[in-house]
């Protein structure tokens, strides 16, 4: 029995080896979303990237790039498959053509993970904790290129995965960043704790608890002062599907629920605030209608916030989705980076889009340093949809910002992880700002987030109601608002750029 145990055990590493050498780190990709939301296991993207960390060295350089490429694969590939819903449904493109730009995309993203593994290998070096921090910074700069190159795609930064470990209490400190640099050598420490046969390997594993422990020691840390009056809010969840929602025949009834809900709400709430364009309709066509609203909330002294779009000009050829003020608000906000293939088509795949003769689209994103709009004269910070996976974007707004509104249409991207992905960003914003947030969303989840990035109140997915509650107002920063993610950014690059530097003189040297 033991003969044939092991003899099976020889034959799966042989296949795994030999002919699908690159399998194990696919696999391993496979392993990271698993500890975002919506499925919370908090060990699996440490777990993932121990077995790629692993798996590189005994590969060359070239079979790293490759198994990098694997790994992402798997990690965007399952993590952001709701990118195919909203090609499909929303896109009008059929089935295989909309799997077919959704595996181009992931196959983009997966370019950036291999280019991390390879320059890992290409970099070599004999130190085994300067590989392991070598690797954390390589991983954190290529989240960073992810992100911003080509109009960037933040989404699954492995700082927002850790809102379910003792790790997230750093956020108000190094940011997302710094929570993926310290993720990544985590799971380099459990590597090598589990490679090492010498007594290293119990440093390595006491190394990697007290990393993963230690921050619970902030807590309990208040970065910024919270005022004592709360602010009452109220937050209208229609649930009406992106089909109903763009229906002109149920628009009219769409309009009169939310002005029924809102006059539920006035004198109740201070803020009112609806989804993403909640209104699909622009706002010169019911400007009549946006007027008796405004009337109405001012007369009562409550502030509402609702998603319209905009016109650019006159000519009304392309929007702007924008976040507007009423009653005792004043403002309004464009929003600036817009969803990839749902609000604007990335310059690799126009061609490809314009080749299939699919609809472009009209939106255009807001200019950057916009005022911040005001309820009830506090200054607040507002990101619409996708931009909540742009910290930096929110960190603009501090510490001017008295606490943070944020409005979605999840609707884009149907019953898939995008929505709890979203909420799990919000919260980790709230956290790292020390601000509280609104969220409001069309199909769900629409909540209350406090400073701490704790939910206080929230409602179901894909369900109608409202969700009421109160907020306080923040004064001050946290150390990310003061210093942002430069530090990491630069520590991260730095290591890189005097590592090459140091091989490339020794190699000279040598010669």
């Amino acid at each position: 029995m033991n003969q044939a145990a092991t003899a099976t055990k020889s034959s799966l590493n042989h296949l795994a080896v030999n002919k699908l050498p690159y399998l194990p780190s696919f696999l391993a990709g496979l392993l990271l979303p698993l500890g975002f939301a919506p499925f919370h296991l908090p060990g699996f993207p440490i777990l993932g990237l121990a077995f790629l960390y692993t798996n590189l060295q005994r590969f060359t350089v070239r079979q790293s790039f490759s198994a990098g490429f694997a790994f992402g694969l798997g990690f965007l590939g399952l993590g952001v498959s709701w990118v195919y819903v909203s090609i499909h449904e929303y896109g009008h493109l059929n089935s295989f053509f909309s799997a077919l730009i959704t595996l181009l995309f992931i196959i983009y993203l997966a370019i950036y993970p291999a280019l991390v593994a390879w320059a890992f290998k290409k970099l070599t070096i004999s130190s085994a904790l300067f590989s392991c921090v070598l690797f954390s910074a390589l991983w954190c700069l290529g989240e960073y290129a992810r992100a911003n190159i080509m109009g960037g795609f933040p989404w699954l930064l492995l700082g927002f995965g850790q809102m379910d470990t003792p790790l997230k209490h750093l956020l108000p400190v190094i940011g997302v960043y710094g929570i993926s640099f310290l993720t990544c050598l985590a799971a380099t420490f459990l590597a090598m704790g589990v490679q090492s046969k010498s007594k290293t390997r119990y440093a390595w594993i006491l190394a990697l608890v007290s990393m993963i422990l230690l921050p619970s020691s902030l807590k309990h840390k208040h970065w910024v002062e919270i005022e004592k009056t709360p602010v009452s809010v109220g937050v209208i969840q229609a649930n009406l599907s992106m089909r109903d929602k763009w229906d002109e025949g149920l628009f009219w009834q769409l309009l009169q629920h939310y002005r029924d809900k809102i006059e539920q709400l006035l004198g109740k709430n201070k803020l009112i605030v609806l989804p993403e364009s909640a209104i699909p309709l622009p706002a010169g066509y019911i400007s009549d209608i946006l007027e008796a609203i405004h009337h109405q909330a001012s007369q009562k002294d409550s502030a509402v916030l609702l998603g319209i779009p905009e016109p650019t000009n006159a000519e009304e050829i392309q929007y702007y989705n924008t976040m507007r003020a009423l009653g005792s608000a004043q403002g309004s906000y464009l929003k600036q980076h817009l969803v990839p293939f749902g609000e604007f088509i990335p310059k690799p795949f126009q061609d490809i889009v314009e080749w299939l003769a699919l609809p472009s689209a009209n939106l255009k994103p807001g200019h950057a340093n916009q005022p911040l709009i005001h309820v009830h004269h506090h200054p607040i910070a507002t990101l619409i949809c996708y931009e909540l996976a742009y910290p930096q974007l929110l960190r603009k707004q501090l510490p001017k910002a008295a606490w943070i509104v944020s409005i979605s249409d999840d609707g884009w991207f149907g019953r898939s992880f995008a929505m709890y992905q979203q909420l799990q960003m919000a919260q980790a914003l709230s956290l790292q700002t020390g601000r509280y947030q609104v969220l409001a969303n069309n199909d769900g989840l629409s909540s209350l987030i406090n400073a701490k990035g704790d939910i206080i109140a929230s409602l179901p997915a894909f369900s109608a109601g409202i969700v009421e509650g109160n907020i306080w107002p923040a004064l001050g920063s946290t150390p990310w608002v003061y210093l942002g993610d430069a530090p990491v950014l630069w520590l991260s690059f730095l290591l890189v750029f005097f590592t090459a530097g140091f091989l490339y003189f020794r190699k000279y040297i040598q010669s």
